[in-house]
């Protein structure tokens, strides 16, 4: 993570967001083409988030997300040359336990889904 803005709620208020694809856009000579990725099989997974809330300059409270992106995996990298970071189902419980705020465990899961 290369943003220090993002640090602590990179270890303090992640979360999953929930999807079952999402749109790439490639750069043509006239236009941008979009592409959507699936899972194979179709099902629905989860986005690696994190959250913060803030308050604006008339002092009210904004909430908000983001999808943390990561470098393109085999299938995506014709398309673009990162990707939202697809957390395995296995990892969703340790991706929300407030306890693991090891910071160099939680970027080991910032990495490519699985081409296969």
């Amino acid at each position: 993570m290369s943003k220090t803005a993002f640090k602590e709620p990179l270890q303090k208020r992640r979360c999953l967001i929930p999807a079952d694809g999402f749109y790439e856009w490639q750069k043509t000579v006239k236009a941008k083409q979009p592409f959507c990725f699936q899972l194979s099989d179709e099902s629905v997974f989860a986005f690696a988030g994190i959250w913060d809330r803030w308050r604006d300059g008339d002092g009210k409270r904004i909430k908000t997300c983001s999808i943390l992106t990561t470098t393109a995996n085999a299938v995506t990298v014709d398309v673009h040359d990162r990707m939202p970071v697809i957390l395995p189902s296995d990892d969703y419980d340790l991706w929300l336990d407030p306890g693991f705020m090891d910071m160099e465990g939680i970027t080991e899961m910032l990495k490519p889904f699985d081409a296969g």
